[in-house]
């Protein structure tokens, strides 16, 4: 098997099992990027990694989780989290948010979680959808796939865009301005144009 380095991949007959960012319906989905690495463009952890921008809006919304969910309630894991839902669908997300008594002790093992979050939250997507239609066809089938799961809201945050996808199992997905104060669980709103805001990050 390829070794992972921080060198350039002068060729990709096959491509690597590591370039491998989910697994849905069986079907791979690489990191974006992951073809410019034949070619000499970009190192392999420049493909891996997220832009300031996006590093900033997760850790936004960490401090504001962190701030506001009870800890006796609520357990926070992020890191791109791996969930394995079944067999041929393994995926990644940017911060879900457990129930305690879901996620136990014995859930916590080496391998993917096992057990859905009540909420799961995706900053864009570090997944190389060229091959798969429109981009947005691949945000609805994961989101899908999570609701399918036991995932009680999945929120989605483009950066590009400027907007949120709040989708639940039970009503229909709506997309807002990041302007919008969007509930996460009862009663705790957070709006992303404030939360970058009192990080001093003003995005026009």
């Amino acid at each position: 098997m390829a070794q992972t380095t921080s060198a350039s991949v002068k060729t990709i007959d096959v491509v690597p099992e590591y370039l491998v960012y989910e697994m849905i319906e069986h079907k791979p989905f690489f990191y974006n990027g992951y073809k410019t690495l034949s070619q000499g463009g970009k190192t392999l952890e420049a493909i891996m990694g997220c832009s300031g921008l996006q590093a900033m809006i997760i850790s936004a919304i960490l401090r504001f989780l962190y701030q506001n969910l009870s800890e006796e309630d609520y357990e926070i894991v992020t890191n791109e989290a791996g969930l394995h839902l079944d067999k041929g669908n393994n995926l990644a997300t940017d911060i879900g948010i457990y129930d305690v008594n879901v996620l136990t002790s014995e859930q916590i093992t080496d391998n993917y979680l096992a057990v859905a979050p009540k909420i799961v939250i995706e900053v864009d997507t570090k997944a190389d959808t060229s091959n798969f239609g429109e981009a947005m066809d691949y945000y609805h089938l994961k989101t899908q796939k999570l609701l399918d799961f036991g995932v009680e809201k999945v929120i989605w945050i483009t950066s590009k865009s400027q907007k949120v996808m709040v989708a639940t199992a039970d009503t229909d997905w709506r997309i807002f301005g990041w302007h919008k104060e969007i509930e996460v669980v009862s009663g705790m709103l957070f709006s992303m144009t404030r939360l970058l805001k009192q990080r001093g990050v003003v995005i026009n």
